[in-house]
């Protein structure tokens, strides 16, 4: 019996002693291991309409004004595979969940056409989320995700690509396209909605194939100048994320104040250069992200799942650009009504 074969029996043994122990979980809903209501690419339903930073790169209208609005949605979920609790009282948990998003930037305030500025899609493997329960005072339990493969991918609105290719970029699309593995520790999940709870994450984020890097230019496909575009050097994403939220009242209502500070990279090529312009940008570099999320959640009475609560807030973020190949633009700010559905 070669090692595969080996290490394949243990998992299966493993995966049905633990079934045996937590019962029919297929498919089911597990409370924990989801995004907080801060996190910049969620894996929940989240609609913001926005004031952020204008810049050249994606000001359809030419209108060069310092700040505009704009709307952004994101479909998100953890699809359930399984999950199952097991040991004395319920102690230990283990959810497989497939988390999956679509990200859609809007410019729908712009008086021309409306364009779509951007859209980023992420699915990968499933996720397994092991959580330990012990209920010690402050500290309630902590839990252990790890994803083996994501994969990320991003597209520029057609609008502003043929508006790009006539207007002569040099860049015209860089594809933001990339797999990576990752892997959360978490104190105090926020298992039960209704409770008072105090939430820390820490997450890191590594590539698969550090040599290719987050991003690509296929000039085969007329994108642009690829030496324009420069390598990635920086292989990792990290991120701490602090969560409170109060105890819910008789009518289901409770305040979130939620946190983020993300470690990533600048991405190295200016999208301002054109046709026969001098490239002065820098390489990759990595700087820091701030989100942060002020608001009110319902929780419906009696009612555990997907779509069991309704938040409203504002979220405030400023770094570099969090989408798509506008990640090479620093210093974008943007503020917002946030309506979250979890």
């Amino acid at each position: 019996m070669n090692i595969r074969k080996r290490i394949f029996g243990v998992i299966s043994l493993l995966f049905c002693w633990v079934t045996l122990q937590a019962g029919n979980g297929w498919f089911t809903y597990a409370p924990y291991g989801k995004s907080l209501l801060s996190d910049v690419h969620p894996n929940f339903v989240r609609f913001e309409l926005v004031g952020n930073s204008n810049h050249e790169v994606f000001d359809f209208g030419h209108s060069g004004k310092s700040f505009r609005y704009s709307t952004q949605g994101c479909l998100g979920m953890d699809l359930p595979l399984w999950n199952g609790n097991f040991g004395t009282d319920g102690r230990f948990g283990l959810s497989f969940t497939i988390a999956t998003s679509y990200y859609m930037w809007l410019d729908m305030f712009e008086s021309k056409t409306a364009p779509v500025i951007d859209t980023d899609y992420r699915i990968g493997l499933p996720t397994a989320t092991f959580i330990h329960r012990f209920n010690r005072r402050f500290l309630r339990n902590y839990s252990i995700a790890f994803s083996p493969y994501k994969h990320e991918s991003t597209h520029i609105g057609d609008e502003l690509q043929i508006q790009r290719m006539d207007e002569d970029y040099a860049l015209r699309r860089a594809n933001v396209t990339c797999n990576y593995t990752e892997l959360a520790f978490t104190l105090n999940e926020p298992e039960d909605k209704s409770v008072q709870c105090n939430t820390f994450r820490f997450g890191l984020m590594l590539l698969l194939l550090p040599d290719k890097g987050w991003y690509r230019i296929k000039t085969s496909a007329g994108d642009g100048n690829a030496s324009l575009a420069h390598p990635t050097y920086s292989p990792y994403e990290a991120y701490f994320q602090y969560q409170y939220q109060t105890a819910t009242s008789r009518r289901g209502y409770q305040g979130i104040i939620s946190a983020e500070l993300r470690n990533r990279v600048v991405y190295g090529y200016d999208l301002t250069l054109k046709n026969g312009d001098i490239d002065n940008s820098p390489s990759d570099y990595r700087r820091f992200t701030y989100s942060l999320f002020l608001g009110i959640r319902y929780n419906i009475p009696g009612f555990e799942g997907y779509f069991s609560s309704f938040s409203i807030g504002a979220r405030l973020y400023h770094g570099n650009c969090p989408f798509g190949q506008f990640r090479s633009i620093d210093d974008y700010s943007q503020v917002g009504i946030v309506f979250v559905f979890q």
